[in-house]
């Protein structure tokens, strides 16, 4: 079964999973965030996966674990053999270790735990799309003003992947270990650790490529990556906020200093998940109303989106009287910032 889709050069994706509703819930969910640049076949069965490929130009398979007769590891096998050029996921509800060790062992690029919801599946797809631009043999190049350094990391972070991004700019050459879904390390310039890898993340352009791993020469990383790459985004949003003048000044760090007459000081930030779900609330008088309009703002943008399609709106910003604000909203990152401004100390 196939949704069906008129653009010739729409990616070609099978799902493979005994559970009908849990297909009927990707097909609708996935035709819906592709915007028409995939068409989404699926397969209850391994016979009915293996008459699909027979019969489409299909660019990457999507299989459960646990089915019958034939289980994903070994349709992964087959796949292998008959198809060798042909990128595979696991997409399970049962992610253990010695599952993920299995399959990325026979041939999965990546394994993923199903989402439980049409929401969830907007994640899965930002995964599965950079995954078709992967191009194995030369390790995967792409550039930062199409897509975004996070976007990679969370990739090879939920597919607990061991990788190393090497980050070029004019000025800039940095790295980012991934170790086992974890980051270990980043480095940039003079910068390494937390430091190095908000800077690397806030490259306003460039490109990278992802290499096999190595060790990296020291461990500067400690935190949960989805911790890690919240606190850079917060960084960056409020640097942005906080611009006054040339100046902006960050947990009373002053990171950029000119010759202008005042200092932002960023007051409040609250990083959401996709759901509205805080994770991350410092000096929010009220987080409820904060994360009620971070919702907002998503569903606005979606919906300015489809008016006039002319790219994505993610973010809104605020001029407030004392400073300003800082709304963005992304499918798995909610974040609010507010900067004040004051006067700056005398020399």
């Amino acid at each position: 079964m196939a949704i069906e889709n008129d653009n010739p050069s729409a990616r070609q994706v099978l799902f493979v999973d005994d559970e009908p509703d849990f297909l009927q819930m990707v097909q609708e969910a996935l035709a819906t965030v592709s915007e028409g640049a995939w068409t989404i076949h699926t397969a209850t069965s391994v016979d009915a996966a293996l008459e699909l490929l027979n019969q489409h130009r299909v660019d990457l398979v999507v299989v459960d674990v646990n089915m019958p007769v034939l289980d994903g590891i070994q349709f992964l096998n087959v796949l292998t053999r008959r198809y060798p050029t042909l990128k595979k996921v696991i997409l399970t509800g049962l992610a253990t270790e010695e599952k993920r060790s299995q399959c990325l062992a026979n041939g999965a690029e990546l394994f993923i735990e199903k989402p439980q919801s049409a929401e969830g599946m907007k994640s899965v797809f930002a995964m599965l799309d950079d995954l078709m631009n992967w191009a194995p043999q030369q390790g995967f190049q792409g550039s930062q003003r199409r897509v975004g350094l996070q976007d990679v990391i969370q990739m090879e972070c939920l597919g607990r992947n061991s990788s190393v991004l090497e980050i070029y700019n004019e000025h800039v050459l940095g790295r980012i270990y991934i170790e086992d879904g974890q980051l270990t390390h980043a480095a940039g310039g003079d910068l390494t650790g937390e430091r190095a890898l908000e800077k690397l993340l806030a490259l306003p352009g460039g490109s990278f490529e992802l290499v096999p791993f190595e060790p990296p020469p020291q461990r500067t990383l400690t935190a949960p990556w989805d911790m890690l790459l919240a606190e850079a985004m917060r960084a960056r949003l409020a640097a942005e906020a906080g611009k006054v003048a040339g100046t902006a000044k960050i947990n009373d760090e002053t990171l950029t200093i000119s010759s202008g007459e005042t200092v932002a000081q960023v007051v409040e930030t609250l990083i959401c998940n996709g759901k509205g779900e805080p994770i991350y609330d410092a000096g929010c008088p009220d987080a409820h109303a904060r994360m009620t309009f971070l919702l907002t703002v998503a569903n606005q943008a979606a919906l300015l989106t489809q008016i006039l399609p002319l790219g994505d709106f993610d973010r809104l910003e605020m001029q407030l009287t004392d400073g300003r604000a800082v709304g963005q909203a992304n499918t798995d990152r909610l974040v609010f910032v507010r900067a004040t401004q004051g006067s700056a100390p005398a020399a």
